[in-house]
């Protein structure tokens, strides 16, 4: 008695790939990653280098008191802000390993958006006068703005830069270094921001790119969805925060507080798409006149929309998922739209021009998906490759020296 054939239900029609490989890759590249930061004195590095930068940033003035630092993992551009290649205007002034954080510095704290002027649904001036007493340097360098007339001056994002950048680099003259365990290779601007490279007696090295924003309670105006993510006893304040980059001296919209509690919420299954998605789409995503990577996390909130959570609760469909973000963003791509899922009428996409190159690229990676997974894991290796290298030279030396220490028997 013959019995029929059992589908293969786990092979993915358009490159062959089966489902079960990506998924193991997806769990490596995460493993991977998660390990950057075991081992050795690593984490010990890291906090010296936040509490020294901590130090640097308390010697600007002036600065709202006390001050919170809001504190993301990964640089700038690793999709964590909604900010792009050309929003800071050139690529990072010093190297970007594997191990980077970025820093949200209120300037100005607001106890609502009232004093603001709306340019747009993600943009806004700034009012001089809301910095009490003004800074000389944000007085002198306040541009002009036909659009608005000859009334209340406004800072731009760059006047404000100025100040806060070169307050940043000049205190570094005053403070001793950060540790003689911890050396400072470099501190460059970059766009309206500071990044600044360190490096632990391993060789590791570490960069934090910090940020000047205005700090707002509140939402603005025709925000939506968020409010369903805020509880009062376990979730994110109610604030936004306005980033130092937009056209003509306007301030850019963000929500990273309240989103970096939605991606802590996130099922694990959906951290490793994101985490993957963002792992082979980057090498372009971060090129010239690219939107950077925080496309590929607004491409998965839509999803997150629409999908039952049953779904994207298991993780067997992790696969599924990942295959589905490449299709949707190179549709995004194509039409030139991504719209923000937060403020209607912002769209991430607007005035992009090489949406169909970044279409393309993105097909063929959906054409060949486990041979970019496998590049990426090899990458990820590769990172903390040094790392590991070193820490078995360590137990082989820790395993002779107790060998020495036998008596004959």
């Amino acid at each position: 008695m013959t019995s029929s054939a059992r589908p293969l239900t786990d092979v993915d029609f358009c490159s062959g790939s089966r489902m079960e490989e990506l998924n193991k890759l997806m769990e490596e590249l995460e493993r991977r990653d998660s390990g950057a930061l075991q081992g050795r004195d690593l984490l010990n590095s890291c906090l010296r280098a936040k509490q020294y930068v901590f130090s640097l940033i308390e010697q600007v003035q002036p600065l709202p008191s006390p001050n919170s630092l809001l504190v993301l993992q990964g640089g700038l551009c690793s999709g964590s802000l909604d900010v792009s290649p050309v929003d800071l205007g050139s690529t990072s002034p010093l190297s970007c390993p594997p191990i980077t954080y970025t820093i949200l510095v209120p300037t100005l704290r607001l106890p609502s958006p009232a004093p603001l002027r709306q340019a747009s649904p993600c943009h806004y001036w700034v009012p001089l006068c809301l910095w009490d007493p003004p800074h000389p340097q944000l007085s002198s360098g306040t541009p002009p703005h036909p659009q608005l007339g000859s009334g209340t001056p406004y800072v731009s994002p760059y006047t404000v830069s100025l100040w806060f950048t070169s307050s940043l680099l000049s205190a570094m003259s005053s403070l001793p270094a950060p540790a003689p365990h911890l050396c400072l290779e470099g501190a460059e601007p970059w766009g309206n921001c500071v990044s600044l490279l360190f490096s632990d007696p391993s060789d590791v090295f570490l960069r934090f790119d910090v940020v000047p924003a205005v700090e707002v309670r509140g939402w603005p105006g025709g925000v939506q969805y968020l409010e369903d993510w805020v509880d009062e006893d376990r979730g994110p304040p109610r604030l936004f925060h306005l980033l130092p980059w937009g056209a003509e001296g306007q301030w850019r919209v963000s929500f990273p507080g309240v989103e970096l509690f939605m991606r802590r919420c996130l099922h694990p299954a959906l951290s490793r798409v994101l985490r993957a998605s963002v792992a082979v789409l980057r090498p372009f995503l971060q090129g010239p006149n690219a939107p950077g990577p925080y496309v590929v996390w607004v491409t998965l909130l839509h999803a997150c929309e629409r999908l039952p959570r049953g779904y994207l609760c298991r993780p067997q469909n992790a696969a599924s998922c990942f295959l589905g973000l490449l299709e949707e963003l190179s549709c995004y791509f194509l039409r030139g739209s991504c719209p923000n899922p937060f403020l209607p009428g912002c769209d991430l996409l607007s005035g992009l021009s090489r949406g169909p190159y970044l279409a393309r690229r993105v097909s063929e990676i959906r054409a060949q998906p486990v041979t970019h997974l496998r590049e990426a894991v090899k990458e990820a290796k590769e990172a903390i490759k040094g790392g590991e290298r070193e820490e078995k030279e360590e137990r082989d030396q820790r395993e002779e020296e107790r060998g020495s220490s036998c008596s004959p028997s």
